[in-house]
């Protein structure tokens, strides 16, 4: 229900930017020199509705927004090109509470804030004026899911604090200026409580609908719904049960399959199923049944000029994929790749998961139109300026129907960052299954897919069509596999830096490899070496809490040996 600035955007998607509607001032605070008076917005459905345009335009996407750096060249998925970028600050010691990065505290806490002023005063209005209105009817059908939307908004932006700085303030009220900085932390356990126990609120008595496509005034999509309640539910009790938040518990894992299974088990009522993974990253993603709940951007070419390769008119590159992350992908028979098998290095790239494709771009792939030239010497490989240092540029999420050559018009695209997926719920469910049950195969009258069924459905897809898993695979063989399979599926998507950290992987990821490769007459040499190695400090687990923050309340509790 992001907002937009005219009403062909709205009816598109209540999509992206925050808008200039109120001039910048509190709602609940205008004076006479404002726009409107709050009992002005609170009387009137479009103003009102703007309000809740307001808290959903905190939800955060991942299109190079961290010093112009994808999360994931902060893991062993990738590099960024500019060393000059804050998400150096990750991996090179320099990050620290006087030195943050990502530091979304205030922003969320502001996406808090609005929340709840909507909730407080904003819930339960009438719009009494406008009872005879043609579209009374159609607005207050849609006003009654506001402040639900409102609520599962607020409990994602916690979800995004804890995961990040473990104990922060839990506030689910409008405080007075006096209260703010005197507030104390809540734990990790509280406030993912407190997510689950409004998920499952919402979640329960059509408090959300299954969607918003028909029946609805504008038949708007990208907004809240039930699938999105039970996903934040599914993400949260997953993070509960994980190593970095619990010794190992069958219960909490228990918890967390059950958690996925809701959304399993009620797919088709839910309208949830798996799509092509080729349909899941391109300008109509929002459409595909798989995507549970997207955060629109609007129409844009910026991720493109970012990281469409140097050598190709307008690309900068910026982030660089790995051979870590390359060497993840299996081959198309289910074995692992390997770089002393001598015809697998000859031709590294082919009879690879079709994921790989689809994801990253390597030599003489054909993208954004021709052939790529990463080979020493060639237009898009060193030593040209800003090449990729690693031997590969992204592919995901970018739009090749996008072109900066002169006069093109094909500038910008629709692009939405998927913030949850089906794929997702099906791989939360697989690990949750394994911890609790020690089978990969287990399977009860509670839960009748077994943590192998999930991941074999998802390898299944019809352009991936990988094989499955042998049937005799143990348990630790599983979970190996299985957070590589979560590494491949859910790629640039945001969620490796975290699963590295909730699973305490951290400290082997810090080798950093990539591929040389060297132009012989009509073939080409493929060579695998050490690019660098990063830094790791068990602190670097969590976020440390900015000092200006500290400076500001001192009941806060820094992080430990921050």
């Amino acid at each position: 229900m992001l907002s937009a600035m005219n009403k062909s955007v709205l009816k598109y998607c209540l999509a992206a930017v925050l808008p200039v509607f109120l001039g910048g001032c509190n709602f609940l605070d205008c004076d006479e020199s404002s726009i409107y008076t709050r009992d002005e917005i609170l009387k009137s459905y479009e103003r009102t509705k703007q309000l809740v345009t307001n808290v959903y335009s905190y939800l955060p996407n991942g299109f190079c927004n961290i010093g112009g750096a994808m999360h994931e060249a902060a893991t062993d998925d990738a590099v960024h090109v500019y060393r000059t970028s804050t998400i150096y600050r990750f991996i090179d010691g320099t990050w620290s509470p006087d030195h943050t990065v990502d530091d979304v505290w205030s922003n969320f806490y502001a996406g808090i804030r609005a929340a709840n002023h909507y909730l407080e005063y904003a819930s339960g209005l009438k719009f009494e004026e406008w009872e005879n209105s043609d579209d009374y009817e159609s607005w207050m059908n849609e006003y009654k899911y506001y402040e639900y939307e409102v609520r599962f908004l607020r409990a994602y932006f916690y979800f995004e604090l804890i995961r990040r700085y473990r104990n922060v303030p839990l506030v689910t009220e409008v405080l007075e200026p006096d209260e703010v900085n005197g507030v104390k932390p809540s734990s990790f356990d509280e406030v993912a409580r407190f997510i689950v126990d409004e998920c499952e609120y919402l979640a329960s008595d059509e408090r959300l609908p299954v969607s918003y496509a028909q029946g609805f005034y504008n038949n708007e999509i990208c907004r809240v719904t039930r699938g999105a309640a039970l996903a934040l539910r599914s993400r949260m009790t997953l993070y509960m049960a994980s190593p970095l938040h619990s010794a190992d518990n069958k219960t909490k894992w228990k918890t967390a399959a059950k958690a996925a299974y809701d959304i399993i088990g009620n797919a088709s009522e839910l309208g949830c199923s798996l799509s092509p993974y080729s349909r899941l990253f391109g300008a109509d993603n929002h459409l595909q049944p798989e995507v549970i709940l997207a955060r629109p951007v609007g129409e844009s070419g910026e991720f493109e000029r970012s990281n469409f390769p140097i050598g190709v008119t307008g690309g900068r590159t910026s982030t660089c994929p790995t051979e870590n992350l390359v060497e993840s992908y299996e081959m198309t028979d289910g074995s692992r790749f390997d770089w002393s098998d001598a015809a697998m290095k000859a031709n590294p790239y082919e009879n690879r998961d079709p994921r790989l494709a689809m994801t990253v771009a390597y030599n003489d792939m054909p993208w954004p139109k021709n052939n790529l030239e990463i080979y020493e010497g060639g237009s898009n490989g060193l030593p040209v300026n800003n090449a990729t240092v690693t031997g590969y540029y992204l592919k995901k999420y970018l739009n090749n129907e996008i072109s900066f050559d002169a006069g093109s018009t094909a500038t910008a695209r629709h692009h939405n960052w998927i913030l949850f997926r089906y794929g997702e719920i099906l791989l939360n469910y697989a690990e949750a299954m394994v911890n609790a049950f020690d089978s990969p195969s287990y399977s009860d009258s509670e839960f009748p897919m077994s943590a192998l069924d999930a991941v074999n459905a998802l390898r299944a897809r019809s352009d991936v069509n990988m094989p499955a898993y042998p049937s005799d695979i143990t348990k630790d063989e599983f979970i190996e596999r299985l957070k590589n399979e979560r590494r491949v599926e859910l790629a640039f998507e945001g969620h490796r830096f975290w699963d590295i950290r909730r699973w305490k992987d951290l400290e082997g990821t810090t080798k950093i490899y990539r591929v040389a490769v060297t132009r012989l007459n009509n073939n080409f040499l493929y060579e695998k070496s050490l690019y660098e190695t990063r830094t790791f400090e068990d602190c670097m687990y969590f976020y440390p809490i900015s000092n200006s923050e500290i400076f500001k309340n001192n009941n806060l509790v820094q992080n430990p040996n921050w």
